[in-house]
């Protein structure tokens, strides 16, 4: 036990100096002087591109190597720490975070899920070399897709040749390897084959014009057309006919990283709307002495902390829970991207006209505020990640049902711990045998109950106020269960999917309240946040369960404004950024 416990603390630490080390390299987001600094990127993004010398940077620092297995070369043997690393870049930029990083990893993800050795090889040192990829994964079936946004690949003698056109692929003009989702009608009237092509540049392949977009200003998004481009048989990936399943290999995967990764382009928004109220005088509405900003400073932190732990369960649970990784993921790939929105638009109120700034002091926030809302697009996007909760909701009848032991529980809520077993994609597309996520609030609502100190009757009170909520989500989808119509699917189920997105959120506070403190206790073992943390949850749930307690609000109020004069991050982690 001492050896495992050992083992975990040396490679904590190692994640802790490597993230240091990019946060160092990248320094000081509001120091004038620092030429990756908020003016530079700002200047970037006006420019609609990505700031080059952030680019070099993160050459130097190897990012990529993130993105590759440790077995193939690099770093990457947690998804957890994936999205740590990437939160450094994405607290800075956006567009340097999916442009740079995430559309590579968006793409290798497949090849890692099936590719075969030579595949894996290739990719492997193509990134750990500096290169870069893209994917263009399947869009909707034929009736949907309004811009004819399909490739086809049919069979010639020696492999496929490849026609059609995706519309919008970030850095499709820099990439040097593709990955490509297309139909392969020879394999069914539906099917789907994953294929590995280099990069454009052949004659049979188009550019097609840059499209502009309100967020990420500075990625290049820019579409595709094949004509007749061939496609020799070591392009195929993983078998034809089975790009669908792999495909839903890769959505966990890329469902919960993505935004957790985003939680750093969040951080800034609420450190922006921090330094904005510590700049304004007593009397000013906007200052620290306003009621409505100390409460607005408060929930955006809150709702931080309540992302962080709903990700760290699905990045983890990829890990250890991989059949039941389709729905934690599509929990967080919905429910993440609304939060953040709203947190946004909250703390808008508090900068008054200052949010609209493109430039100066408060420029980042309004950078963050178009950039936050993009994270919940593409093809594994808001909409398609409700319809997996709500199959989920259909399969299930009585959701909480235990899917795992009361030993996983606290694997899955220590965000410290690296003992995991490798991902296996062949298990993220088996049906989950129960729930565990939700199996975990009883023994996390007694530990609440149990608890001493200041705040434990707040805990206690919404921890049992969230069990309720599990309680009459029960009760709703088995009636669900015995009266599902014939036909389409009826709003309340949608309503259902809310709220269980609602109640998988609170189940993951309670977990990583329980299980997650490290031996030096910190903000994790206090009860206060986790009490404000279900407290803001069930409000959303239902109004009148529950209140805040206003003891509570100071009391994280003062680890807002400790963490923004000590440059430490609103997260789990309370990482030391920009030194």
């Amino acid at each position: 036990m001492t050896t495992t416990v050992n083992r975990a603390e040396s490679t904590e630490q190692a994640v802790r100096e490597r993230i240091a080390r990019l946060e160092h390299d990248l320094g000081d987001l509001d120091d004038p002087g620092n030429p990756l600094g908020a003016d530079h990127f700002l200047a970037a993004d006006g420019r609609q591109h990505l700031l080059p010398a952030a680019e070099r940077l993160l050459d130097d620092f190897g990012l990529n190597a993130e993105f590759v297995p440790r077995e193939l070369g690099g770093r990457l043997d947690r998804l957890d720490v994936l999205a740590r690393v990437l939160r450094a870049v994405f607290r800075r930029d956006a567009s340097l975070g999916l442009g740079y990083g995430m559309t590579s990893y968006l793409a290798a993800v497949v090849v890692w899920a099936d590719g075969n050795e030579e595949q894996r090889r290739r990719t492997a040192e193509l990134l750990l070399g500096g290169g870069r990829m893209a994917g263009a994964y399947p869009e909707p079936v034929p009736g949907n897709d309004f811009l004819h946004n399909r490739l086809t690949a049919t069979r010639v003698p020696g492999g496929h040749r490849l026609d059609g056109r995706k519309e919008a692929l970030n850095n499709a003009a820099r990439v040097d390897s593709l990955v490509v989702f297309a139909h392969t009608p020879e394999a069914g009237e539906d099917a789907h084959t994953a294929f590995l092509l280099p990069g454009p540049g052949a004659a049979d392949v188009d550019l097609l014009p840059r499209r502009r977009t309100s967020g990420i200003r500075g990625c290049v998004i820019q579409g595709l057309r094949f004509s007749g481009h061939r496609i020799g048989a070591d392009g195929l990936l993983g078998a034809e006919g089975g790009g669908a399943v792999l495909a839903e290999r890769a959505f966990p995967v890329t469902r919960s990283t993505g935004p957790s990764m985003a939680l750093g382009c969040a951080d800034t928004a609420l450190r922006t709307t921090v330094a904005f109220a510590r700049a304004h005088r007593a009397r000013s509405r906007a200052s620290l002495r306003s009621a409505r900003t100390r409460s607005a400073l408060v929930d955006a932190f809150t709702d931080l902390l309540v992302c962080d732990c709903l990700s760290l369960v699905a990045t983890r649970g990829v890990h250890l829970l991989p059949r039941e990784s389709r729905t934690l993921s599509a929990v967080v790939k919905y429910l993440l991207p609304t939060v953040l929105t709203e947190m946004v638009y909250d703390l808008s109120v508090v900068l008054g006209s200052e949010s609209y700034a493109t430039s100066g002091s408060y420029g980042m926030f309004q950078k963050a505020a178009r950039d936050l809302p993009m994270i919940g697009l593409g093809s594994a996007g808001t909409a398609a990640s409700r319809g997996v909760i709500i199959e989920h909701l259909l399969r299930a009848t009585e959701p909480g049902a235990a899917g795992g032991s009361e030993g996983d529980f606290g694997r899955l809520f220590r965000p410290h711990d690296d003992d995991l077993p490798s991902v296996s994609p062949q298990e993220l597309t088996s049906a989950a045998p129960g729930d565990s996520l939700l199996a975990s609030l009883p023994a996390a609502v007694r530990s609440a109950r149990a608890a001493r100190g200041e705040f434990a009757g707040a805990l206690g009170e919404a921890a049992d106020a969230l069990a309720t909520e599990l309680r009459l989500l029960r009760e709703d989808c088995a009636r669900l269960a015995e009266r599902r119509p014939a036909g389409g699917l009826s709003p309340r189920v949608y309503a259902l999917a809310d709220r269980y997105a609602l109640i998988a959120a609170g189940a993951a506070c309670l977990g990583v309240w329980q299980h997650g403190a490290g031996p030096d206790g910190g903000l994790l073992a206090d009860p206060a946040w986790a009490a404000m943390a279900l407290a803001r949850i069930v409000g959303r749930l239902d109004r009148t369960a529950v209140r805040a307690p206003e003891a509570g609000a100071e009391h994280l109020l003062a680890e807002v404004l400790d963490r923004f004069d000590d440059a430490r991050s609103y997260d789990l982690y309370a990482t030391p950024i920009g030194r």
